[in-house]
Formats: structure tokens, sequence, C-alpha cells
């Protein structure tokens, strides 16, 4: 449980719809923390009206490959 992976700066996200890439770019910037909670890659947030589910939905054909792991030990501390 909490792992930290980023997406790829090499990863093309051309192809997703405008929701899901803005996702997307979030994850390339900021990454993300990976939590072992039984299921297979499941991203989840906060619903909001504003968000297409569908678009939402193409996150899932993100391979894990396109992820690499954040070495957090290099990190300066406060």
């Amino acid at each position: 449980m909490g792992q930290r992976l980023r997406i790829r700066a090499s990863y093309d996200i051309s192809g997703f719809p405008s929701q899901a890439r803005i996702v997307l770019r979030a994850l390339k910037r900021y990454g993300m923390i990976l939590a072992d909670n039984g299921s297979s890659r499941y991203v989840s947030g906060a619903p909001d009206r504003g968000w297409l589910n569908d678009d939402l939905h193409a996150l899932g054909r993100v391979p894990g490959a396109a992820f690499e792991v954040v070495d957090t030990g290099r990190l300066p501390r406060p």
C-alpha cells in the first residue's frame, strides 16, 4: 500500500477523450498513490456532475507499462 506511480512523460495521451486527457496530464505531472484494495488498477475520485463518465472510463485503457515508480527516497524533506 502507498506505492507512488506516475505516467511516463513519453506516453501518448492524444487518442483519449478530452476529460480523460485532463486526468492523464495530472497523472503525468503529479502521479498517484497506488493502494492494493483487491481490484485490478481502479481509479477512484469524487463524483461530480461536470465529469463525463464515458470519458473517464477510457482511463482503463492505460496499460500498466505506461506507469513508472516514483523514488520518494530522493525527495527533499521539509
